[in-house]
């Protein structure tokens, strides 16, 4: 059977410190030499994770940014991206403005990212204005009036932090806005809330039948922790959540597995692949 193993990352495969454990390392690569078909899913943007799996020897694309992206680690491309309707964009903006919040707007040509920001106070939101950031996309700037880019650019995400309170009514408008999809979820690291605005043909679930299509795959294994990973759990012939993992996500999965910190999604895969 042709298996593909798809793993969310922060809190699924990263441990709690955001890195991959040596015996992570050492086990995912004894199962790739193996071709085991092997990829993660995230929210993270290329630049945000692309470092942090250098020592892995991934040769399957990848899901990125909740399905925007299919990316090839093992040569740094990108092999496809989901475009937002300009539409939507401004009606998503529109909620931003009416809720006086700002937000992160995410361009993508010639292959690279460009990201824009309305408010100089969100420099502050590491997650999305980080070191990686300024070093790897192409223009990172300020700009209070995002909607003139919107006309003249292709964009493909939007995203802002802040506490549960703060971003819910956000999210609450934004479901009823046509031809997006919106990802909700909590921020183990930090305890505030991200919300993350996408074309709805861009969420995990869908990147991953085309994966799996893309792959001839009989089968896909689904590791999660989050919010953002359920709509996998939904098209997955198993789906297996790690014990440090939401409640809501536990109940969903066939089976709970060790910690993110215990080395459980490597330990799973290279016992089903070596019996061990």
């Amino acid at each position: 059977m042709n298996t593909l193993y798809l793993s969310d990352l922060d809190g699924t495969l990263f441990t709690t410190k955001k890195s991959l454990s040596e015996k992570t390392i050492m086990l995912l690569n004894d199962c790739l030499a193996k071709n085991v078909n092997f990829a993660v899913a995230t929210a993270r943007m290329p630049y945000g994770c692309d470092y942090r799996l250098e020592p892995l020897n991934l040769t399957t694309p990848s899901i990125l940014t909740n399905g925007v992206f299919l990316y090839d680690f093992s040569t740094h491309s990108y092999l496809g991206a989901k475009k937002m309707y300009p539409e939507a964009v401004f009606d998503v903006l529109e909620v931003f403005n009416e809720m006086d919040t700002g937000v992160f707007l995410y361009s993508f040509s010639q292959n690279q990212i460009q990201i824009y920001y309305n408010r100089k106070a969100m420099i502050k939101q590491t997650q999305y204005y980080s070191d990686r950031a300024l070093k790897c996309c192409s223009k990172v700037d300020c700009q209070p009036d995002l909607k003139s880019f919107v006309s003249v650019s292709d964009i493909v995400y939007l995203a802002c932090t802040d506490t549960e309170e703060k971003l819910k009514p956000i999210y609450t408008a934004i479901q009823k806005i046509k031809g997006v999809s919106c990802a909700f979820y909590l921020n183990i690291y930090n305890g505030l809330y991200c919300i993350e605005i996408f074309s709805d043909q861009a969420t995990k679930k869908n990147a991953l039948l085309e994966l799996k299509s893309m792959l001839h795959c009989d089968e896909v294994v689904v590791f999660g922790d989050n919010l953002n990973d359920l709509s996998m759990f939904e098209v997955a012939d198993r789906r297996y959540a790690v014990s440090n993992a939401l409640d809501s996500v536990k109940e969903l999965a066939d089976e709970i597995i060790p910690s993110c910190d215990e080395d459980g999604v490597a330990a799973f895969i290279h016992k089903e692949i070596f019996g061990d």
